[in-house]
C-alpha cells in the first residue's frame, strides 16, 4: 500500500488555515441562529422538492402583488430565496474544505498505523535480545490485549493477529 502523505506542511500553514477558518466563523456570527430541538421538530422547512414550489409561489406573488395582504411584500420571499442560495454556496465551499481535511486526516492516520505496525514488528524482533526493550514492550503487549485484536469479516469469533 502506498504512503499517502508525501509532504507535511509547516506547522505555520496549518495555524494560518485554522486562523482563517476562525475568522470566517467570526464573520458569520452576527447572522447565525441557534434553533432549539422543538423548533427543528415542529417546523416546516424547504426540504427536497419544495424549493421549486416556493420559487413558483414567489414568481406568482411578484406578478400579482395586489392579491397578497397589505403587509406582505413579494420581494421578501425573493430576497430570502436569494439568501438561501448564497448560504447553500457557502455550505458547499465549507463541505469542500471539510472533505479535503477529512481525506487528508484519514491518509495521515493510515500512514501512522503502517509506520507504527512496522515499528512494532521490528521492536518485537529486537526485544528477544534486549531486556530493557522487553520491559518497555510489555505496555504495548497490554495495549494489544485490550484493544488490538482485528477480527476477520467473515468469522467474527476468531481474532487475527493483534497489531495496533
Amino acid at each position: 500500500m502506498r504512503k499517502f502523505i508525501t509532504t507535511i506542511p509547516p506547522a505555520q500553514v496549518l495555524t494560518d488555515i485554522k486562523t482563517e477558518l476562525s475568522n470566517l466563523t467570526t464573520l458569520i456570527d452576527p447572522f447565525k441562529i441557534n434553533l432549539t430541538n422543538d423548533e427543528k421538530l415542529g417546523s416546516r422547512s424547504m426540504g427536497q422538492g419544495r424549493e421549486g414550489y416556493v420559487r413558483l409561489v414567489s414568481g406568482i406573488a411578484t406578478q400579482f402583488p395586489n392579491s397578497l395582504s397589505r403587509s406582505d411584500e413579494p420581494q421578501e420571499l425573493s430576497d430570502m430565496l436569494h439568501y438561501f442560495n448564497n448560504l447553500k454556496a457557502v455550505k458547499t465551499a465549507a463541505l469542500q474544505i471539510l472533505e479535503t481535511v477529512d481525506e487528508t486526516l484519514l491518509g495521515a492516520s493510515m500512514d501512522i498505523m503502517k509506520i507504527s505496525d512496522r515499528y512494532v514488528e521490528n521492536l518485537q524482533i529486537s526485544r528477544r535480545n534486549e531486556g530493557s526493550l522487553d520491559f518497555a514492550m510489555k505496555e504495548v503487549d497490554n495495549y494489544n490485549k485490550r484493544f488490538g485484536q482485528r477480527y476477520d469479516a467473515e468469522n467474527t469469533n476468531e481474532p487475527e493477529s493483534p497489531i495496533i
